[in-house]
């Protein structure tokens, strides 16, 4: 009797105990979350929609589709991998001193090239800009038609022994033709100084840098084809090549010219963010990266579009000219001033072929600015003791061939330029959860919520389906 008596109570239970449906699981979401204003919300099968539940139905979507379109914008926003641009003066007690590279604006000595028969003659047509093919085709002798030997080249040119005269660094005297090491370039044979990047400054000031006083042998110019007497400064990292320099000042003699410079230090994200507009630049500090250059080191820009150019003009010619680091043949002084030359300016200018060239900027490189200022050279003071110093003639001789230059830090600061990413993963997310606590009051935990309360309504449409009963196994969870 009591056996049966249990079983009539519990199939009673079982009968009054209501369906539990969706419905059960909003209500007790609503009831729990932290999500504002979801507890105004009735579902229609628990109570019917009011002016006050519509009100609360339309602010909670309008908040909701607001968010939403906050969170694509932002999300968006961050793919677009947007940057800014911090700039950091920095005083420094001490900075490396930048590869000073000096030419003179003739590179050749006319007394040497005087044992050629033609060649006086040869540089003038050349000056004039007459370098056809067939402009010289009446020249056969082996020394314009040959190829050129670095050893005839360095023979021909202007002696650095002669044009550097005087030269301190840091208010001490040193030996100038062991300090500067001679390098050919597009200008000719010119000489660098810490070419080693050994030299550095403790103190700003035209007295405490570089001090070098030349000169220039104007009685040895030949023809030349740019017209100038004076030096060519090329300023520049000592990895660099110079003819990859972009900070370039000239002087002139007669004058003592003092060359300010201050150095900048650029910092870029490489990929994917654009470093230069629409650009990236290459990460040449990364472990992983490889030099694609064959004939530079180490990699930029500068040394990438130096590279494609000769390469291009080799091809044309057949030959390179002495200032390529390539191991390759030497052009004849004909085809060096009749085709390659000649083919390097004008690739160097023809915006199709930069592009074709594909070269992309290193993301972390230095440059040196330039102020440049003069005054006469000498002083009528020092007239007389400087003509025994320098053996000249008189003064007219003195100021047509010696100049003074002076290189210096204008001040012990380094200017820093570095990119850096607008948004990172910690600004995404505090914008998102601002956005989302601004419209709907929820953080992260209530993600949390809803992503169970989506768990629940799977678990409970895959047991109605199975024909089981998902209380108890939401329940227990």
């Amino acid at each position: 009797m009591d056996e049966k008596r249990a079983h009539t109570v519990t199939s009673d239970a079982h009968r009054a105990s209501p369906a539990y449906g969706l419905k059960d699981l909003w209500i007790e979401f609503s009831q729990t979350t932290g999500l504002h204003a979801v507890d105004k919300i009735k579902l229609p099968s628990c109570n019917p929609f009011s002016v006050r539940g519509l009100v609360w139905i339309l602010a909670l979507c309008s908040t909701t589709g607001f968010l939403v379109y906050n969170l694509v914008t932002e999300i968006g926003t961050y793919y677009s991998y947007p940057t800014v641009t911090k700039i950091t003066p920095q005083i420094k007690h001490s900075i490396t001193f930048p590869a000073v590279t000096i030419c003179n604006r003739c590179t050749f000595n006319n007394t040497r090239l005087d044992v050629y028969p033609e060649m006086e003659n040869y540089f003038f047509n050349i000056s004039q800009g007459m370098a056809g093919k067939d402009s010289f085709s009446h020249l056969t002798s082996e020394v314009f038609q040959g190829p050129l030997s670095i050893e005839w080249l360095k023979n021909m040119s202007m002696e650095g022994s002669e044009m550097l005269f005087k030269c301190v660094f840091g208010g001490d005297i040193f030996n100038c033709m062991t300090d500067f090491k001679p390098i050919f370039t597009y200008e000719g044979l010119c000489h660098t100084f810490n070419f080693n990047a050994n030299k550095s400054v403790f103190m700003p000031g035209d007295e405490a840098n570089l001090i070098v006083t030349f000169n220039i042998n104007q009685n040895d110019y030949t023809f030349i084809r740019n017209r100038a007497a004076g030096i060519k400064i090329l300023l520049h990292h000592p990895d660099v090549n110079p003819d990859a320099s972009s900070t370039v000042v000239t002087a002139a003699p007669g004058f003592s010219t003092y060359v300010a410079i201050q150095k900048f230090q650029y910092h870029y994200q490489p990929s994917p963010y654009m470093a230069f507009d629409d650009t990236a630049c290459l990460d040449t500090k990364s472990p992983d990266f490889v030099n694609p250059l064959k004939n530079y080191s180490p990699y930029t820009y500068d040394h990438c579009f130096m590279e494609c150019i000769h390469m291009t003009a080799f091809k044309l010619c057949g030959c390179v000219g002495p200032y390529v680091p390539v191991d390759g043949l030497l052009c004849s002084l004909v085809k060096l001033d009749s085709c390659y030359n000649p083919a390097v300016r004008s690739l160097s200018k023809n915006g199709t072929f930069v592009e074709e060239c594909r070269c992309l900027s290193e993301c972390v490189f230095d440059r040196y600015t330039a102020q440049v200022s003069s005054s006469s050279f000498p002083a009528d003071k020092w007239e007389s003791s400087l003509l025994n110093d320098t053996r000249a003639r008189d003064r007219e001789s003195m100021t047509s061939n010696f100049l003074q230059l002076k290189v210096f830090y204008d001040k012990m600061m380094v200017t820093s330029i570095t990119q850096q990413p607008q948004y990172t993963v910690a600004s995404l997310f505090s914008n998102v959860g601002g956005q989302m606590g601004l419209c709907l009051g929820a953080s992260i935990l209530t993600v949390a919520e809803i992503a169970e309360l989506l768990v629940f309504i799977i678990i409970f449409l895959l047991d109605k389906c199975r024909g089981r009963k998902a209380r108890n196994r939401i329940s227990n969870w």
